[in-house]
């Protein structure tokens, strides 16, 4: 939903016709303050007649405002895109953001298919992805008019954290390894008193793990922060960290991390890797190895100066996370599929392209103004 949200915004910033359907939620006012259009359609997979209802929806709009892009973003998306795409001749892109979910398959049905890493490329074409349509576009979450607005809104609590501290910001299931990050940290606290690890996040397995921290007698030490609401709040505060992931195609952690100058340790899964220069920004660390994570934490919290020199190395080249580089480079996508539109497809009188794109059970629709495309 991010991604879709910031791509939406940016590319309105850039002065596309930008249209985005979904079925409401707290980012319909930013959208439109941004100048996107909203437009609610549902898209739950449970209920076909609404979802048979959307397709007709979307085919129509499509038609009417002459789109050149559908852009989906996850799995109930895809399927309203597709059947639009097909009855409204509109070429399909998409994006597979949870490639571990076992539905991403459907991702396959774009024109052109978008991974949010190399890494995460190479493991859809050995599930049979088509390799000549499958591209990569980073993902890239840091100065987005999402976080923007947040810090625009002033939150009335937002977290003090207390020097020097450890932070994650992730959900709290076990895909994001959480429990091996309090094992980890678990003697290390005991024998360090002035650190305190804090878990930002919310999830199935919150109440389960606060009862480890309870059992292991850390409450005080291990902080949960529950939901923060634009977590640049809590970058600016942190002295290290953690991603501890079993599977991350690409995470948005990552970015806003560096980007803020974090000391970083993070499992080598997915995109992670790449993202942190496969090792230059950050710590690498094998996933599911709490004793490899307790090793290389207890060396970065007991030496300050190496502390300060990975936040440089961390923040150097960050701006490659900045939402802005998003338009460009999905713009190269669509115009691949644009180009290669079948014979016979009616061009738009000004030679625009359009976008539309859903995440999170949202999409997005834009229509290029003349001149206005990034080359």
């Amino acid at each position: 939903m991010h991604v879709a949200v910031d791509l939406a915004c940016e590319q309105a910033r850039a002065g596309h016709d930008v249209y985005f359907c979904s079925g409401g939620g707290t980012f319909v006012r930013l959208l439109e303050r941004e100048g996107v259009h909203h437009l609610t359609l549902l898209q739950d997979q449970r209920k076909p007649f609404a979802l048979m209802r959307s397709m007709v929806v979307l085919t129509r709009l499509c038609r009417a405002i002459g789109a050149d892009i559908i852009h989906a973003h996850m799995m109930g998306g895809v399927l309203v895109g597709a059947v639009a795409s097909r009855f409204a001749r509109v070429p399909l892109v998409t994006t597979v953001h949870n490639s571990f979910d076992r539905h991403s398959v459907l991702m396959r049905l774009g024109d052109r298919i978008v991974a949010v890493s190399e890494a995460d490329r190479k493991s859809l074409i050995d599930r049979g992805f088509p390799q000549d349509r499958t591209r990569v576009v980073w993902n890239a979450p840091v100065a987005s008019a999402r976080n923007v607005s947040v810090g625009d809104r002033a939150p009335k609590s937002v977290p003090r954290l207390c020097h020097p501290n450890i932070t994650l910001i992730c959900g709290l299931h076990a895909r994001k390894g959480v429990f091996d990050v309090i094992e980890a940290t678990a003697s290390l606290l005991s024998s360090m008193p002035e650190w305190t690890l804090y878990i930002a996040g919310e999830g199935p397995d919150q109440a389960e793990l606060m009862e480890r921290v309870e059992a292991l007698g850390l409450a005080e030490r291990i902080i949960f922060l529950g939901y923060v609401e634009g977590p640049e709040v809590l970058y600016s505060q942190t002295d290290i960290f953690v991603l501890a992931s079993y599977a991350d195609p690409g995470s948005l952690t990552i970015g806003e991390a560096r980007a803020a100058g974090c000391a970083i340790v993070a499992t080598s899964v997915g995109g992670t890797p790449e993202m942190l220069g496969f090792g230059a920004a950050g710590r690498l660390v094998p996933p599911g190895r709490p004793d490899i994570m307790r090793r290389e934490l207890g060396e970065i919290m007991r030496d300050l100066p190496r502390r300060a020199a990975m936040g440089r190395a961390a923040r150097r080249g960050a701006e490659i996370f900045e939402a802005r580089r998003l338009v460009p480079d999905y713009m190269r996508v669509y115009e691949e599929v644009v180009r290669n539109r079948r014979p016979g497809k009616r061009r738009p009188a000004a030679d625009r392209v359009s976008e539309r794109g859903m995440s999170a059970g949202s999409r997005v629709m834009m229509r290029r103004q003349e001149g206005a495309c990034p080359r």
